[in-house]
């Protein structure tokens, strides 16, 4: 489980920090690694590493811009559509119009608050994070770990995955997108669900809902087209004839 912090100032930061992580050693809650930036993108980069649901606590006002973080909130959606959202800020008077960012904020947590008050509602969001990665733990789980990446998701998410740069490739999920280093070849050899049909695209077999033959292209359940070539057009056919 993955934890972004965005907060410009570097003693506020800090001590973010140190609460999440006291709260994590007080309830044994796992994380991958707790993010601490005053940049967004950062954050950005990042979450393609994440493995299960991240919980992000963004300040609202950074570098003297007054909704930053609820625009990077809109950002993230554009890549983590179900990431738990938490804004950490004085700007208490944001909260009632921040539904017309869509963003689905869990909830606010101002700055002013006690320590107490502060150190309870930090506890109450880390507790549903770990509630929300505890629910959607799959035991059917595509993993790839080798010298320079872990990779671990739910299968039935997996779209396809694609070639991206020499060595390095794409994860394709409904809402996701996680670049690692890898072949295709030994992709198609982790599990018999996953189909080469193409140079560049391996596709999961249980997310195809038709293939045109004509055209040559696997067309997904969500009706996105993968391409098929031409020297494994034989081999799909006659793969997905008794499957679809």
């Amino acid at each position: 489980m993955s934890i972004f912090i965005l907060e410009d100032d570097v003693i506020q930061a800090q001590h973010l920090k140190e609460l999440v992580e006291a709260i994590c050693k007080k309830y044994n809650l796992p994380y991958n690694f707790i993010e601490v930036t005053s940049k967004s993108t950062q954050i950005i980069k990042k979450i393609p590493l994440t493995t299960y649901t991240p919980i992000y606590f963004l300040d609202i006002e950074i570098k003297n811009e007054e909704r930053k973080g609820l625009q990077v909130a809109q950002e993230i959606r554009k890549y983590d559509r179900d990431g738990i959202i938490v804004f950490v800020t004085t700007y208490s008077k944001f909260a009632p119009i921040s539904y017309q960012y869509m963003v689905s904020a869990l909830t606010f947590i101002d700055k002013s608050l006690s320590c107490d008050e502060r150190y309870n509602m930090f506890e109450q969001c880390l507790l549903h994070y770990q509630t929300r990665n505890t629910d959607c733990v799959s035991n059917d789980n595509f993993i790839v770990e080798n010298a320079n990446a872990t990779v671990k998701v739910p299968f039935e998410t997996i779209e396809y995955i694609k070639t991206d740069e020499p060595h390095r490739l794409v994860l394709v999920t409904a809402d996701r997108l996680i670049h690692f280093y890898g072949t295709l070849k030994e992709m198609e050899e982790l599990d018999e669900r996953l189909l080469r049909c193409h140079q560049s695209f391996v596709v999961n077999t249980m997310q195809i809902f038709s293939y045109d033959t004509a055209e040559r292209m696997i067309v997904l359940k969500n009706t996105k087209q993968i391409p098929v070539s031409r020297r494994l057009h034989k081999k799909v056919r006659q793969r997905l004839k008794g499957e679809l």
